[in-house]
């Protein structure tokens, strides 16, 4: 017999039940705060549940053994046989194909409240299993719950003909009835409280987001300064050596580091050093020959070096003017140049000259 508890609840006209989106992870707290109350308070009931993965009822073993513990009968329904001695529970091994196999359903009969939580799976990809998705409905109502039973009954019959009878009058000892007043305060305290944990914990994790993100702030700033180190080399001549890759935002670093090292050091020679940069791009060459531009400003020459051969036909694919600009493929070679542009010149020293 296959039926889908989800498409009755939510097509009976006698009864509305309003639906909401809930995740896997909140169908167990769900499930587990209704469980709880019969586990606190001793309650005989008889509890039917199903869900989709065996690795859930695996990891719950210990639960079902209490409930079943207490209860007059726990009726599992799984695409396996769960890890729980037969005689304390009635297994229900679904096929395949059967749709309940889809759902994750929860239906506790007691003699102080009734209740059913039913979820279907919305097959949306997720990265995490407990991130799964289901349209979820609950309700305490009578009605409701009845109808679950006269549904899910026959689904016994057909899968354990065996235990049906013995399940048929486990639950004719506990009828659908309205909830009593101390056991929905009971409830809705618990789920209020799991609320509670829930919102603090995302505070507590949006104040460590918060600071995670400040710090990296701070890390960026430290790095991007340490990332373009001006160096004097020479009575006013600079050096700043660039590594790594150079995006918009570093960019203008370079220039604002650059102007302020010609400042600082009354620079006449400016050697930007490429050495280290694996790729010019549109956005790095203009932002290149704009500084090149604002230092001139300053009356600063600029000589770009470590000018290898494949940022040379990338600087010529890109059709960038250098004419006005000194470029060589060494550092050493640049240094020499700024030396020869203010009438300087390196020369060894031999002993026999001391």
């Amino acid at each position: 017999m296959r039926v889908s508890l989800f498409e009755m609840l939510q097509n009976q006209p006698s009864f509305h039940l309003p639906l909401f989106k809930a995740s896997k992870a909140t169908l167990v707290d769900i499930s587990h705060t209704l469980e709880d109350c019969i586990l606190v308070n001793k309650l005989p009931s008889v509890i039917f549940t199903g869900f989709q993965e065996s690795s859930h009822w695996r990891a719950e073993t210990q639960r079902y053994l209490e409930l079943a513990g207490i209860a007059s009968q726990v009726c599992i329904f799984a695409g396996g046989n769960p890890p729980v001695p037969e005689e304390r529970h009635i297994a229900v091994t679904l096929s395949g194909d059967d749709p309940l196999r889809q759902e994750w359903f929860l239906l506790v009969l007691t003699r102080h409240f009734s209740a059913v939580l039913c979820g279907r799976d919305r097959q949306e990809p997720v990265a995490r299993e407990q991130d799964r998705s289901f349209d979820t409905l609950i309700s305490f109502n009578p009605e409701a719950v009845r109808q679950v039973v006269e549904t899910i009954m026959p689904v016994v019959e057909s899968y354990r003909p065996d235990r049906a009878a013995e399940l048929m009058q486990a639950v004719s000892d506990f009828p659908p009835r309205h909830p009593d007043g101390g056991y929905v305060t009971e409830l809705c305290t618990a789920i209020v409280s799991h609320l509670e944990r829930r919102y603090v914990q995302q505070r507590e994790l949006a104040n460590e987001l918060e600071l995670a993100h400040q710090y990296e702030q701070r890390l960026e700033r430290i790095v991007a300064e340490l990332g373009v180190p001006v160096i004097p080399v020479l009575e006013s001549v600079i050096v700043l050596p660039l590594i790594g890759t150079i995006d918009t935002r570093r960019a203008q670093l370079i220039m604002e580091s650059l102007l302020q090292g010609i400042a600082d050091f009354q620079a006449e020679v400016a050697i930007l050093d490429l050495t280290g940069v694996p790729v010019v791009d549109t956005t790095v060459a203009d932002a290149l020959m704009r500084t090149v531009k604002a230092a001139a400003l300053l009356g600063t020459r600029v000589i770009l070096s470590g000018i290898s051969a494949q940022l040379a036909i990338m600087i010529v694919s890109l059709g960038l003017d250098l004419e006005r600009v000194l470029t060589l493929s060494r550092l050493r070679d640049a240094i020499n140049a700024a030396l020869e542009l203010r009438g300087l010149h390196i020369t060894s020293i031999h002993p026999e000259d001391s």
